[in-house]
Order: C-alpha cells, then structure tokens, then sequence
C-alpha cells in the first residue's frame, strides 16, 4: 500500500524556476552579445591611424623635395606634388571618405596631422580650426566622429 505523493507546483517551485530561468538567460544573452559587438569604431580608428601615416610620409617626402636646402634654384612652381593640406581619402567602415587636415604650418616638417571618420551618423561633428599648436593634446573629436592625431615626437 503504497501512498501516492501529492505532487503540486507549488510557490518555491515556481520561484526556483524564475530564478533558473533568468540565470541562463543572462548567460546566454552576454554570450550572444560579444558575438554582435560593432567592431567598426575600432577598425574606423585603426584605419585613421594607418592614413595619418602614409601622409605623414607624403608630406615629408614633399616639403624636403621644396626645402631650400634640396630645391637649388628651383622655385615651388616646380615641384609635383605639393605638400597635403585638408582632404579626403579612403573609405571608413561605413563606406564614407576619411577626412584629413595638416594642422599648423604646412611647410612645418613634422606637422600634427588629424585624420578622421564622420562616423556612424554621417556628419562632420569636430572642428579642426579649433586645434591649438601649443597644446595639441588637448584637441578632441567631437560627437561621434572617430579620429587620430599624429604628433611627432622627436627623438632625443
């Protein structure tokens, strides 16, 4: 004779279940979300550092080219390719221009250059002429542009 156990769902039950529910559904959502994270401002910037780099190099390749010391008595007239001012070149990740700028003297040999992508939103948000040659860390981009400042650093 055996005694059947009366088998309600009961109060505790029903909160134990919540909990575990709740439990593996965080863990597999913050799993889910590190597969979709964006990793386009990433790229955007490491692709705005690898530009500020390649004009670095042109503009330096074209101000010794002008430099008095190089130039002998040729004029600028007859130079090429001039130095880089402002610009665009390349795609950024959402498939717009990046945006450059030679800040400060343009005949500067090591000049800080800025390079950056409008961002997700597709407008231009930071201001170059803001930028201030004694104190060029203190520039920032603004809104959601993403963006590099190459400053040289001399060695000593």
């Amino acid at each position: 004779m055996f005694h059947q156990a009366n088998q309600r769902f009961g109060t505790l039950d029903l909160i134990m279940l919540v909990v575990l529910c709740g439990t593996v559904s965080s863990v597999v959502g913050a799993s889910i979300a590190g597969f979709t994270h964006d990793t386009r401002p990433s790229r955007a910037r490491n692709a705005a550092e690898a530009l500020a780099l390649q004009i670095r190099v042109q503009h330096e390749s074209a101000v010794a080219t002008i430099s008095p010391a190089t130039a002998g008595d040729r004029g600028p007239a007859s130079v090429e390719v001039p130095p880089l001012t402002d610009g665009q070149m390349g795609k950024d990740p959402w498939g717009r221009p990046f945006h450059y700028s030679v800040l400060g003297s343009v005949s500067a040999s090591q000049p800080v250059i800025a390079v950056w992508s409008e961002g997700p939103n597709g407008k231009v948000e930071s201001d170059v002429a803001e930028f201030d040659e004694k104190a060029p860390m203190k520039f920032h981009f603004k809104g959601d542009d993403i963006g590099f400042l190459s400053i040289y650093a001399s060695k000593k």
